[in-house]
């Protein structure tokens, strides 16, 4: 059943009332828990702090601690369990124990973490990478375990250098938690057209593809293509003008780990959780409770797909178009699972290999086998310059700059990033932050004038 505080609060209030999964209450900023040994790990660390706050999220880490009457190890775990994300940090030093432990400090924190089910993203050194012996463990047994644990049980992200772990970790938290940043209206074209997405979503509604309840979507394409945005323009636009009858929209976004794929009854407990439900529920009940609502509810399930020696690691979308295939069938639509599956680029020295035109379309057709009777929509790719170019031509973006001309900047802007990568067009992501500061670099010149 429902879990109110207050009994008179009806179960669409309830649900509504729920901050996003991963996110604190509109007002605080997310706090992020930094988490590694320390001395080889310094100038990453800096990094990844600087990264964390740039993001508009509160950092904790031993850097911030002042002075303090508890122990080290409880100061710690208490400022875990504080915290809605853990960032854990691994290269090959297992680092200092607290008194009568066997277990890092890192190590322990780490399985805090998992205990209180905070959202846990790890990074690796990768194997290939130089590093200096002297931040290198004589013996590598209990560094190598912790590693082989994270692995098994998460995505793992590997880095070569401290700007390239600050990159990921950036990314992450941007697929995690969304913009942070302070407001550049809603004249950012996330979405910018993707009328492929949409008329494939207005398609299947029309064919009764979206008919039944669950009916799942898959959006796929390279991670910095802002699949969290496209799926909150489905949720606010494109669901109500194809499918009318199904009222307001609610999205929840669920983390799973990797290990719990294979655990259909915790897949059912960690969705109701993310809905406010009663975590203690079967398929059935969860199914029947989300249908009486009376509302469609979007169930986002951001995964990470990567090629690996040539295959690609679409396991996690596998596993949920099958977990959703033992929900009953019934009508209308009240519940869409949309699995975002994010392409995510090798690192190392595979990294290093041309796998963006043939690794992607691998991913891309892989995806596409293995969601089966899923409406798959059509890849997620980079935005044309003409596209932007149209966008910066909308009055509402000429008003915010008083009548001044994008159009040369852009082309500016285009012209580099496809010098320098070698690729046509750019991504939603890189060219939001792009847009975000020719935005507020044109208002202030605008204001001054």
């Amino acid at each position: 059943m429902l879990r109110a505080d207050n009994p008179r609060m009806s179960q669409t209030e309830v649900l509504v009332a729920r901050p996003p999964a991963g996110g604190p209450g509109r007002g605080r900023r997310p706090r992020v828990y930094v988490s590694s040994p320390a001395l080889d790990l310094a100038d990453a660390r800096r990094r990844v702090i600087d990264v964390v706050r740039r993001s508009g999220c509160e950092v904790v880490s031993m850097e911030t601690y002042g002075a303090d009457g508890r122990p080290p190890v409880e100061r710690c775990l208490a400022d875990v369990g504080s915290c809605e994300v853990y960032v854990g940090i691994v290269a090959w030093r297992y680092g200092s124990a607290p008194p009568g432990s066997r277990r890092s400090f890192t190590h322990l924190e780490y399985e805090e973490a998992v205990r209180l089910r905070k959202h846990v993203l790890l990074f690796h050194l990768d194997e290939k990478a130089s590093w200096p012996t002297a931040h290198v463990d004589r013996s590598q047994g209990a560094v190598r375990r912790l590693r082989r644990v994270q692995a098994r049980d998460h995505i793992v992200d590997q880095f070569t250098t401290p700007d390239q772990l600050a990159d990921g970790v950036r990314r992450a938290l941007h697929r995690l938690l969304g913009e942070n940043t302070a407001p550049v209206p809603g004249l950012l074209p996330y979405v910018p057209d993707r009328h492929a997405q949409q008329e494939e979503l207005a398609e299947a509604a029309r064919g009764d593809r979206l008919g039944l309840s669950p009916s799942v979507v898959v959006l796929h394409g390279a991670a910095g293509q802002a699949h969290h945005k496209f799926a909150e323009h489905m949720q606010e636009q494109l669901l109500a003008r194809h499918l009318p009858a199904t009222g307001t929209v609610h999205m929840f976004a669920v983390a799973l780990r990797a290990a719990e794929l294979d655990q259909p009854d915790v897949i059912t407990r960690r969705i109701a959780r993310s809905c406010s439900l009663d975590a203690d529920t079967d398929v059935a009940t969860l199914a029947a409770r989300l249908h009486e609502l009376g509302t469609l509810t979007m169930l986002r399930f951001p995964v990470e797909v990567e090629l690996r020696y040539g295959r690609p690691q679409v396991r996690q979308v596998d596993r949920l178009v099958r977990y959703f295939e033992t929900w009953p069938r019934r009508r209308p639509l009240r519940v869409l699972p949309v699995i975002s599956a994010q392409y995510r680029a090798p690192s190392g020295w595979a990294e290093r290999l041309p796998w963006r035109t043939s690794g992607a379309a691998r991913l891309a057709e892989a995806v596409r086998k293995v969601a089966g009777s899923a409406v798959v929509l059509p890849e997620l790719s980079n935005v044309e310059m003409f596209e932007v170019e149209v966008w910066s031509e909308l009055p509402d973006v000429r008003r915010f700059l008083g009548g001044g001309d994008l159009v040369p900047a852009i082309r500016r802007i285009f012209e580099q990033h496809e010098r320098t990568s070698g690729e046509r067009g750019m991504p939603m992501e890189k060219l939001a932050a792009a847009l975000t500061y020719l935005l507020r670099s044109e208002a202030t010149n605008t204001e001054m004038a």
